[in-house]
């Protein structure tokens, strides 16, 4: 389930859900899940144990990726995983020595970070009870009991990148790290000038801002705008029984004291992380000048996209999967990483879409109307009739563009119809016959051909006109599921075939309706261009306006089993420069560098992770017996 908390630490994301990964055990005694993994003597005598525990959430977190990702056993996954866990424990011993070795830093977290632990903690928690709400609100939608206004709420944001490719440099440049939070997070304080600490404890032994947190959390469950409090009340009923499965050795007895126990994980796991990057500024100082240099690499990124390139050619060319792979290419473009090219194989193409649903009402007047046809209680050209009246019915309800919420603003599909188009056509393809003077002496004082001219003019033209489609994708839009996702929707075509997504298939064979099918293959040829939409085409359950997006193709050439764009750093350009889709500003670079930065993989191994391990530890030690067990 994706989360809805932002971080611009994006490491932290996987972990801070208790229903990330998987269950790996099933035992629930103490004993078991204490039990010492692993061991780091420091040189001062202290020791820090790794408990079995630790080690089963950082592979729920982070660590099965080195499995998926980087084609390790579950054996070499899990002991690079404890390796990351010592580097961890590591890092964070050499940010409380450097506070000690420079007090005039003073305390290693200030009242701005104080504060902002707090709130990220908060805005985490809330995060996953929210997902359970919505799960519940899912629920109740498919049982027809939630309102219209529960669903379809979804507004644009532009995606915010949270680092850069420097190609002066060479190097991967963060736009945040720990020193703007420490310099310019807002702190505050309590009534009695406290500073807002979750570890705060006062005179009387009281926990003012842990219990101000669970309060403030539990205040949605007695009064909530956004939604019934009964359905909050479950979210968190869902939430608690989730944190006593998986925690269940756990000695608490109250679902406050077990949501406690909960808050207190997540507020652990992103302080730890936090202290890690500011690790990552202490070193950046030393080491680049000041530079907010990110410990992921260009050679990360180009290794992991090589991985997956690799991964995909081994599972569908190797094999010869044909099938398989157009099966997974519809269901998740996500995840694919080239396009097989071959005689037998279809065109795929990317797809924005507008859907305007039926009401409840206009659904029920169109299953009579098939009933009593079917039934010859009425002859053809009666149900023809009585069918374009229902659809020129429908309307389409404009959003809110800043709460994606319905206003009173409708238009009929008609007139939503023309009103797209007509934007569409405020921008236009060019060829060199339709340059101007003025653009040929233009071309010619940036040392461009006129081709190449005609090509950055028709660039702009597509993204134009994308801008002009995404508007009604958001506001108009029956559909949340398209609305902010990473991949557009894919089509297929070969010949007269036409290859769909499972959400377009209806009916007991699951096949692609008629309407939609002339739609596609009108709209797909090989002068196709990005912009090019087919009127709205009628469905079993409203409208559709599909937009075409762009033929998709590979990237590089040259894809075989060996296939690295390690050996070419120069490669990262094309990566950064390539949108994820045609609506969105987030590249192909951001996908992989959030991945790796949420995976955690890179975090310790570009630093001086060595220089740590000799000066701070006497010995460092791997107990196996007691992880056989995990794998």
């Amino acid at each position: 389930m994706k989360k809805r908390f932002i971080s611009i630490f994006m490491m932290l994301i996987m972990c801070l859900s208790v229903f990330a990964g998987c269950s790996l055990v099933t035992q629930n005694q103490a004993a078991y899940f204490n039990s010492i993994v692993g061991t780091i003597t420091y040189t001062t005598g202290e020791k820090d144990n790794i408990t079995k525990q630790e080690l089963i959430t950082a592979y729920n977190s982070y660590g099965y990726n080195y499995v998926e990702n980087y084609g390790m056993s579950q054996k070499e996954a899990f002991e690079e995983t404890l390796e990351t866990i010592f580097d961890n424990h590591l890092t964070m011993r050499a940010v409380e020595i450097y506070y000690e070795e420079h007090p005039e830093e003073g305390e290693m977290l200030n009242d701005n970070e104080t504060t902002y632990l707090w709130d990220q903690t908060y805005e985490a928690l809330y995060s996953n009870l929210k997902d359970y709400l919505l799960e519940n609100l899912e629920i109740e939608d498919s049982e027809e009991s939630s309102t219209e206004e529960e669903a379809n709420v979804s507004v644009y944001k532009p995606y915010s990148p949270t680092a850069y490719y420097d190609s002066t440099t060479g190097r991967i440049i963060k736009y945040q790290s720990a020193s703007t939070i420490r310099a310019d997070y807002e702190a505050r304080q309590n009534q009695s000038g406290v500073a807002v600490d979750y570890e705060y404890v006062d005179k009387q032994g009281n926990q003012i801002f842990k219990d101000e947190m669970y309060n403030k959390i539990y205040e949605l469950i007695e009064d909530s705008d956004l939604t019934s409090s009964r359905n909050w009340r479950n979210a968190f009923t869902k939430y608690v029984n989730v944190i006593k499965s998986n925690y269940g050795y756990e000695k608490l007895t109250s679902n406050k004291e077990w949501f406690e126990y909960e808050m207190d994980r997540v507020y652990n796991i992103i302080k730890d992380n936090y202290i890690i990057e500011k690790y990552e500024v202490i070193y950046n100082r030393q080491s680049h000048q000041g530079a907010n240099v990110s410990n992921i690499t260009v050679n990360d990124i180009l290794n992991l996209y090589s991985s997956k390139v690799r991964a995909d050619y081994a599972k569908y060319y190797v094999s010869n999967d044909i099938s398989g792979y157009e099966s997974s290419m519809l269901s998740d473009v996500g995840s694919m990483d080239y396009i097989i090219k071959g005689e037998n194989v279809g065109n795929y193409f990317y797809v924005g879409y507008v859907k305007v649903e039926f009401t409840k009402e206009q659904k029920a007047r169109l299953t009579k109307l098939n009933e009593q046809l079917e039934n010859r209680d009425i002859d053809q050209a009666a149900y023809d009739a009585e069918v374009d009246k229902l659809y020129s019915e429908v309307v389409a309800v404009e959003r809110n563009a800043s709460t994606g919420e319905k206003t009173k603003t409708t238009y009929d599909i008609d007139t939503l119809e023309t009103k797209i188009k007509t934007e569409l056509e405020k921008y236009r393809y060019i060829t060199v016959d339709d340059l101007t003077e003025d653009q040929k002496a233009e071309a010619e004082a940036e040392g461009m051909t006129l081709e190449d001219y005609v090509a950055q003019e028709n660039k702009t033209t597509e993204n134009k006109k994308a801008e002009v489609f995404r508007k009604y994708l958001y506001l108009y839009n029956d559909d949340d599921s398209v609305k902010g996702t990473d991949y557009c929707t894919v089509f297929g075509v070969k010949g007269d075939e036409v290859f769909a997504q499972d959400a377009f298939l209806s009916g007991e064979d699951s096949s692609l309706s008629e309407e939609i099918k002339q739609a596609i293959l009108g709209l797909y040829s090989v002068d196709a261009k990005i912009g090019d939409t087919t009127s709205f085409v009628r469905t079993s359950d409203g409208v559709y306006m599909f937009f075409y997006a762009g033929e998709i193709d590979n990237l590089f050439s040259g894809i075989t089993a060996d296939f690295n764009i390690a050996k070419n750093p120069g490669t990262i350009n094309v990566l950064t420069s390539t949108r994820i889709n045609i609506f969105s500003n987030k590249t192909i670079f951001d996908v992989l560098y959030d991945e790796l930065a949420t995976d955690n993989f890179a975090i310790f191994k570009n630093m001086d992770i060595n220089r740590l391990r000799s000066e701070l530890t006497l010995k460092i030690e791997r107990i196996d017996n007691n992880m056989k067990d995990l794998y």
